[in-house]
């Protein structure tokens, strides 16, 4: 689940000027800016999950020399 402060904050950057504008109009577009975005993060999210957890498995493994780099990437999906 994308948390809606991240949305929020994408849908800011992607078009501040939609996003920081008034009234019942700009709501509208507002709330399918927020749409689009969370579409946009959920696609996006198993991938950067993926990066974050090797990331953190390589930092891991190099602080414990060893016990890290048989773990499985659980973001990751396996070769069939």
């Amino acid at each position: 689940m994308i948390p809606d402060e991240a949305v929020e904050a994408a849908a800011r950057a992607l078009d501040p000027q939609t996003m920081g504008s008034g009234g019942a109009l700009a709501e509208k577009f507002k709330e399918e800016t927020r749409k689009e975005v969370r579409r946009i993060l959920e696609a996006a999210a198993p991938h950067l999950m993926a990066a974050a957890w090797e990331e953190g498995r390589l930092d891991g493994y190099a602080d414990a020399q060893r016990g890290f780099d048989t773990a499985m990437n659980p973001y990751e999906a396996p070769d069939a």
